[in-house]
């Protein structure tokens, strides 16, 4: 189910933070709720491992996401423009977390170690440098219709 509304309120809030124009916890506060699969599944696997959910800040500075992370965000928004299902499987919030728990065993001193959260993607449902699209075709598709800026010759 493609919830459009959501879906453009969504790909806004995502441009707004990745270009450090909002804090981390206004991002949260403002993210849809919806049934439409793809705003959750972006926000856990793309967007909460950019930040810190201790402090309050922007991704700037030091916290600014580096240049593979905004390509990510970058094609999330793309799929959240397209009217595409989110079609790869759904992840409960628990088999996640007892997941990622693994990460933080050890003593980290203060410091969480830095793991792909494509990682938590099953690779046989679709092609993982196409996420959030199921495949590079799809991706290919999307890239040829850019929401932003199309046709303005600039």
């Amino acid at each position: 189910m493609v919830d459009r509304k959501a879906r453009d309120e969504f790909a806004e809030l995502l441009r707004h933070f990745i270009a450090g124009r909002i804090t981390n916890d206004a991002f949260e506060d403002q993210v849809p709720f919806s049934k439409d699969l793809a705003i959750f599944e972006i926000w856990w696997l793309a967007a909460w491992p950019l930040y810190d959910d201790f402090d309050e800040h922007t991704l700037t500075e030091e916290y600014r996401a580096s240049d593979d992370e905004r390509r990510e965000i970058a094609k999330c928004v793309l799929f959240l423009k397209t009217d595409q299902e989110y079609q790869w499987p759904r992840h409960s919030t628990l088999k996640q977390l007892l997941r990622n728990l693994r990460y933080l065993v050890t003593l980290t001193f203060g410091r969480v170690p830095a793991y792909s959260s494509k990682e938590l993607l099953d690779a046989a449902a679709g092609d993982l440098e196409a996420w959030p699209f199921i495949g590079l075709k799809d991706l290919e598709t999307a890239r040829r219709r850019p929401p932003y800026l199309a046709g303005k010759g600039l």
